[in-house]
């Protein structure tokens, strides 16, 4: 069973974690942090919606450090499971930077990079009072829901999109993309697990119409060809590999349809903030969206619950075979030892089983190659 990290919440505080029940939304307020109040410059604009997926969709208001999330998305999809699972990740991901801090308090061990998780402020229903003051600052055709108040990844400059455009948009609609408000929310995919099977060259952008620079999935091809180093990609896989192996054994967590983002670094760097500069400008690497998630057992169908998820995700991991393979291995291994022996909960069992995890993937060998 997952167990909150000691960071002062109470016995109660556990149904968050354990139950994604819609009817247990309500405790969802005992969470200290509130939405900041709006200025008076704040109420004259208007939100505008920077991202959708499957659960719903993002909202922000200009310049403002705050996203909203509504659940207007696939009647299947939890935004309360969403929240639940987002909260217990940031929490493990907290826990795992507590033990860094301890750990070079200690030795003279080299911190390996830690991917940032937006935090997570407040989940608020349809009749929460917030909405009285802001659902005209929505579309009129929209109407409260759930909704999701974390942290604004921001987004890529205007130099990073002028490069994405400039390689792989057609030149028919380069300025309409450049111009176009909606692209200006530019966030990277990193497929570290997929080439392109047609490779687009420096000079011949796609020929078709349709581009969008929002969550723009860039190959491991695309990387080589804007110039990104091996040792680059090799970071980023360490990223994922350290990722999920802290999702695996501090949150108990399968890490089912989460998404990887490459995009600039907090405004405010906490503890753990891996900077990269390359081709892309300075940026780090975010994971965001848990509402597909589910708690894994601490046993063999726990594995095989995350080997199925590790195959369903898109493909930001590197796979077997591949030239990324290794570094995003060993660092899953060893991020795993480390914070299972830090938890000091069944550490035998908990190694076996994340060694029997690599390899099940490797046993698979499904290596997906292209689109």
């Amino acid at each position: 069973m997952y167990t909150i990290p000691k960071i002062g919440r109470s016995q109660r505080d556990v149904s968050l974690y354990t139950s994604p029940d819609p009817s247990t939304i309500s405790l969802l307020f005992i969470f200290p942090i509130q939405v900041p109040q709006m200025n008076n410059h704040q109420t004259t604009m208007k939100y505008r919606c920077i991202g959708a997926g499957f659960c719903g969709t993002v909202w922000a208001l200009p310049e403002d450090h705050l996203a909203f999330k509504r659940e207007d998305g696939g009647p299947d999809r939890s935004l309360a499971n969403d929240y639940t699972m987002h909260q217990r990740v940031y929490d493990s991901f907290s826990q795992l930077s507590d033990f860094k801090n301890q750990e070079s308090n200690t030795s003279q061990m080299k911190i390996s990079p830690q991917v940032q998780i937006p935090k997570c402020h407040r989940f608020m229903t349809p009749s929460d009072p917030w909405w009285m003051a802001n659902l005209s600052l929505f579309p009129s055709q929209y109407s409260p829901c759930n909704v999701i108040v974390s942290e604004r990844i921001p987004a890529f400059s205007e130099m990073t999109r002028e490069l994405l455009v400039e390689r792989y948009c057609s030149p028919k609609i380069e300025t309409e993309i450049l111009k176009s408000s909606t692209n200006k929310d530019c966030l990277i995919r990193p497929y570290l697990g997929r080439r392109r099977t047609q490779r687009t060259e420096i000079h011949r952008p796609s020929r078709f119409a349709v581009f969008s620079l929002r969550n723009y999935p860039l190959h491991e091809d695309q990387m080589e060809d804007i110039g990104i180093s091996t040792q680059d990609m090799q970071r980023y896989a360490r990223m994922m590999g350290e990722a999920l192996a802290t999702l695996h054994w501090l949150g108990e967590v399968d890490g089912n349809d989460i998404e990887f983002v490459l995009a600039p670094p907090p405004s405010c760097e906490g503890y753990g903030t891996e900077m990269i500069v390359n081709a892309l400008g300075e940026h780090t690497m975010w994971m965001l969206d848990f509402d597909l998630c589910r708690s894994m057992s601490m046993d063999q169908a726990g594995v095989e619950q995350a080997v199925t998820a590790f195959w369903r995700n898109d493909p930001f991991y590197p796979r077997p075979q591949s030239k990324l393979w290794n570094e995003y291995r060993e660092q899953y291994l060893r991020t795993s030892e480390w914070v299972i022996r830090c938890s000091d909960t069944d550490a035998g069992e908990r190694l076996y089983l994340a060694r029997r995890f690599v390899e099940l993937i490797e046993k698979d060998k499904i290596i997906v190659d292209g689109i």
